[in-house]
């Protein structure tokens, strides 16, 4: 009678295990863990009690809905996105990341959503007033984050640049104000904001230096996922994404840098 009682009760824990696993696999399909780094507003950033708001926020729940999925937002800095995608620590990239050949060697990339314009913040002491000067000029010292897309458009364009790279924005900002960099290639919301933060010390030139595609990164072999992202991206108008973001954001952007959310979706 022991026998079979234990019998039962090996019987009864092994199920429970599998019912267990099963509801949690349910859990993994029915969310979707998308990887941002939530310090460049408006596009990615956290309110006082961390809540997740921006416009890459907005298309990732767009984005779940259409999947029919739950979105959790994983915070994470910008140079470790791509790591946790590889290791499938997140499901998908929407952090406002610029499409390059060395992330494309890792990474799939969906088509784009927006295109960011790069512009410059330099130094008012670099003696660089246009574009030209910031490009012709030999040994200029660009700052910039790590993985920054705008790296390799410096190594392409400018003339024998000096690179100093850093972990984040605020310390490269910083390195601009203080003279020890003479330009900050990046985005038009950071540019006009690190100029604003050290009126003094940081200008605007408003010549793009090159204009980035913005798009989703996918891990290598989910072609499922991929699929999905490029039909909802080409869809975005007709689901109304675009309009609700101009409708929450439009004015945000035109006070940061005096331009609409229509400014993001010309590629020119």
């Amino acid at each position: 009678m022991k026998k079979i009682l234990y019998f039962v009760l090996v019987l009864i824990i092994a199920f429970s295990f599998i019912a267990c696993d099963k509801e949690d696999t349910k859990e993994a399909k029915d969310v979707i863990r998308v990887g941002m780094e939530l310090k460049w507003p408006p596009f990615e950033m956290a309110s006082m009690d961390g809540t997740a708001g921006g416009i890459s926020v907005l298309i990732a729940n767009e984005f779940g809905a259409y999947l029919g999925k739950e979105v959790e937002i994983v915070d994470l800095s910008f140079s470790t996105l791509i790591p946790a995608l590889e290791t499938k620590k997140i499901d998908v990239i929407i952090g406002s990341m610029g499409v390059t050949e060395d992330r494309a060697k890792k990474i799939k990339f969906s088509d784009p959503y927006m295109y960011f314009k790069i512009i410059s913040a330099v130094n008012k002491n670099s003696g660089i007033k246009t574009l030209d000067d910031l490009l012709e000029k030999e040994k200029v010292r660009f700052v910039t984050p790590k993985s920054f897309s705008s790296i390799g458009v410096i190594k392409q364009k400018a003339n024998n640049p000096e690179i100093i790279e850093f972990d984040d924005k605020a310390t490269a900002s910083l390195e601009l104000a203080n003279g020890n960099a003479d330009a900050f290639v990046v985005d038009a919301v950071t540019a006009v904001g690190i100029a604003e933060t050290y009126p003094e010390q940081v200008e605007v030139i408003y010549e793009p230096v090159d204009v980035s595609p913005i798009a989703m990164g996918i891990r290598m072999d989910d072609k499922e996922l991929l699929e999905k992202a490029n039909e909802f991206i080409s869809k975005m108008d007709e689901l109304g994404v675009n309009d609700k973001i101009k409708e929450k954001y439009d004015e945000v952007l035109k006070d940061s840098v005096g331009k609409g959310y229509e400014f993001y979706l010309d590629e020119k």
